[in-house]
């Protein structure tokens, strides 16, 4: 006990020394939480919630998750399957008539396998940019583009956002109810995820509590800014009404939570979970390390590990859930940083959980 206790203490003071390094560098601007069987082993909260005015982050700032939030919408999925009211191999069109894509499935949006063409390039070439664009408008610019899809479903495997779009179409249309509540109801109120919430901050119009406002680098100013002040990142504005792929907006401790329940049968239960961590797959027999909502890997003396990264102006986030040894990795930051450093820090701190070398990223 005493050993595991020193382990523990050595591992706090190394991820310490490699955020406060990375923080001294300004390189990184965010909030981290590691967990070793549910209990902290180090919790930090680094830099600035708001440039102007001059506001820090704390420990309980609220962060958009972008891509991690695709966990979450595949769990409504799941919670629907269970009550009986969709199946997996449902169709569309079951649930959005007039779906103009044959033969796609529930189950292919879910593991990014239906071959349909990303909203974005389709809502940059079509939408009207003083326009904020909400969740079925996607529906309806897929309806009168109908742009090609890249493969047959269950082909290949291809990175979707339009799918995740959706499956939060699905789940309003199969539970009757808004996304944002039933997200609330399902999963955030029986969980106590009290500060957790479906967010569009510039379609809703108002302000969270102690918001971690995202940050990018413009060039053209020469100094961080709020996208919005951003030519080049218009999207964020004609976009924010969208749901399903990204806008749950979440903290420190209640991701805590959520990994912990992911443990338990207080959603779904071990069957529905074993399957959602289970690779997809493909038509010619091959698998490929997706989920549902979840990227999977084994690791050689780690096991199997579940994650998901998310990405939007502003924002770079990560969730990692070491399974077979029950640990944990909660990251979050608001200042805009290329992928590569985050990835070298989530190594670090990978590297440190797992008793093993480790660099502090240049």
């Amino acid at each position: 006990m005493e050993l595991q206790r020193n382990s523990k203490d050595l591992q706090s003071s190394q991820l310490d020394e490699l955020f406060t390094t990375l923080a001294d560098h300004k390189k990184f601007n965010g909030n981290i939480m590691v967990l070793d069987k549910g209990v902290p082993i180090y919790t930090g909260s680094f830099g600035f919630a708001q440039l102007f005015p001059s506001t820090m982050l704390t420990t309980d700032s609220v962060f958009e998750l972008a891509s991690v939030s695709k966990a979450f919408t595949a769990m409504g999925i799941m919670i629907l399957q269970e009550q009986g009211k969709l199946s997996y191999e449902d169709p569309i069109e079951k649930f959005l008539p007039d779906f103009p894509y044959a033969d796609i499935s529930v189950q292919n949006l879910l593991t990014h396998t239906s071959g349909l063409p990303d909203y974005m390039d389709l809502f940059e070439q079509y939408w009207d940019r003083s326009k904020i664009a909400a969740s079925h408008d996607i529906l309806e610019q897929l309806k009168l583009h109908k742009p090609d899809v890249y493969f047959r479903p269950n082909e290949k495997y291809e990175y979707s956002n339009t799918g995740y779009v959706l499956l939060a179409l699905i789940i309003e249309q199969a539970s009757g109810t808004s996304f944002a509540e039933f997200m609330e109801q399902r999963i955030f109120h029986p969980l106590e995820m009290e500060k957790t919430r479906v967010y569009n901050r510039r379609y809703s119009l108002e302000l969270i509590d102690n918001y971690a406002f995202g940050y990018v680098y413009s060039e053209h100013l020469d100094k961080y800014c709020l996208p919005d002040e951003s030519a080049e990142h218009d999207f964020v504005f004609y976009l924010d009404g969208i749901q399903g792929d990204g806008v749950v907006n979440s903290t420190l401790e209640d991701l805590r939570k959520w990994d912990r329940a992911l443990y338990t049968e207080k959603l779904v239960s071990k069957e529905t979970l074993e399957k959602a961590f289970s690779p997809v797959l493909l038509a010619d027999h091959q698998s490929y390390d997706y989920g549902y909502g979840w990227r999977i890997r084994n690791e050689p003396g780690v096991g199997k590990v579940v994650c998901h990264g998310g990405g939007w102006p502003g924002y770079q986030t990560w969730l990692g859930r070491y399974i077979d040894k029950d640990k944990t990795l909660i990251y979050l930051s608001n200042m805009e940083q290329d992928q590569v450093r985050t990835q070298a820090t989530i190594e670090a701190v990978e590297n440190i959980l797992f008793n093993r070398p480790y660099q502090i990223p240049e």
